[in-house]
């Protein structure tokens, strides 16, 4: 497109050469010399023009050329401000997003199979690269490392009766009593339950030969033994201010008091956790453990029907045929969308900016004008060429009225 602009211009010249040399021999060569003196002069202008953006024309330090390499930070500052003003803003994102049902999408693209295998193949392929960096000496030392360390600073007498607060918040152990309490009860009133109890209990008894007791006396008393605990069991089931279930409640009330306040206690949580992170032996099982599932992951990814993929990419369509079926999920969804993006993008518009900004401004500015003028450079040399065929037009019309008004 250049050499085709630079063609139009030599022509120009040549034609208001050619015009000039034979204005005597008739009347129409003056206007043509016209046309052609007013092309030149447009396709020089917009020759300095298209070049002036870029860089100085012919190397001359002319004021306000070069005007992109110039004003380069300029330039980044416009375009985060633009980005900022007219994609980032809080109202113009809200706007969109009340028109849009994120979750019906949602649900649609992962009800598409290739769209779940465009998913799924990303997770499986940063899975395997994870595990083989996982599966190095140093990488495994130093995460095992740091696990130990995380966990030496844990304190297990307050985490404990942290959680057993929350089991007992509300008589919740109580419920829990219940229900085992009514299942042990039941497994103990069966007829063959207490009959194989009754037998174990009798041979252990009969093997105590002081106590005198024959094979019949020995099995009726343990079938009584067992029938009382099986009524206690009920007993305590069914009834709530039953005085072991009062002492079982007092029992853990007073251990969870223990693990807050008392120090020896805590202490010997403590040790105990020390102890089992210094075992060789659990150190020795949980690496086993560690191989072994490294393996077993690292095998069924290399399958072509791994077994990881299937799941995967049947949680997520089942996922999205839940969404699909489930109006009131899809609100609670959309809700979410709508309600944190903008949030999310009112937190990170300055910073988002400031990227866009500096990332413009450390451009290389060789580089920046090679690109800018490689993307535009085509239409730019149109400029030119309109300017030669445009400018010849003007000059046309300008000498045309001249002559009118003289003549």
């Amino acid at each position: 497109m250049k050499h085709l602009a630079l063609l139009l211009l030599l022509a120009a010249a040549l034609l208001y050469i050619v015009a000039t040399a034979l204005a005597g021999r008739h009347p129409a060569w003056p206007y043509v010399a016209a046309f052609a003196e007013a092309g030149m002069v447009g396709a020089l202008a917009d020759w300095f023009a298209v070049v002036a953006l870029f860089r100085h024309p012919l190397g001359l330090p002319i004021p306000h050329t070069a005007v992109i390499a110039n004003n380069q930070q300029r330039i980044g500052r416009g375009l985060a401000d633009f980005l900022d003003q007219n994609f980032l803003g809080a109202a113009l994102v809200r706007e969109r997003l009340a028109g849009w049902d994120a979750a019906a999408w949602l649900a649609g693209w992962l009800c598409k199979p290739q769209n779940v295998r465009t998913l799924t193949q990303p997770l499986l392929a940063s899975a395997e690269f994870g595990l083989r960096a996982l599966d190095e000496a140093h990488v495994r030392q130093f995460v095992t490392s740091n696990i130990r360390t995380a966990l030496r600073q844990l304190d297990v007498s307050a985490s404990a009766a942290a959680m057993l607060d929350a089991l007992t918040a509300e008589q919740r152990h109580q419920v829990l009593l219940d229900d085992v309490l009514r299942q042990l009860a039941g497994l103990l009133q069966g007829e063959a339950v207490q009959q194989q109890i009754s037998e174990a209990i009798a041979r252990e008894l009969r093997a105590l030969r002081y106590l005198a007791l024959d094979k019949a006396a020995a099995r009726l008393t343990t079938r009584k033994i067992v029938a009382a605990v099986a009524r206690n069991l009920a007993e305590m089931g069914e009834s709530p201010g039953h005085p072991l279930r009062q002492r079982f409640d007092e029992a853990v009330h007073q251990w969870i008091l223990q693990l807050k306040a008392d120090p020896a206690v805590r202490e010997k949580a403590n040790q105990l956790r020390d102890q089992l992170l210094d075992h060789p032996a659990l150190g020795d099982y949980l690496n086993t453990v560690w191989n072994d599932l490294l393996a077993w992951l690292a095998d069924d990814l290399r399958q072509p029907g791994s077994g990881v993929r299937q799941r995967l990419e049947a949680a997520a369509a089942h996922l999205g045929g839940q969404l699909q079926a489930s109006a009131p999920m899809r609100d609670w969804l959309n809700r979410q969308v709508r309600e944190i993006v903008p949030q999310v993008l009112e937190r990170y518009r300055p910073a988002i900016r400031r990227y866009v900004a500096e990332r413009v401004g450390q451009w290389d500015t060789r580089e920046l004008v090679r690109e800018v003028e490689t993307h535009l450079g085509r239409d730019l040399q149109y400029i030119r060429i309109n300017g030669t065929l445009v400018g010849g037009l003007v000059g046309l019309v300008i000498h045309s009225v001249t002559q009118w008004f003289v003549g």
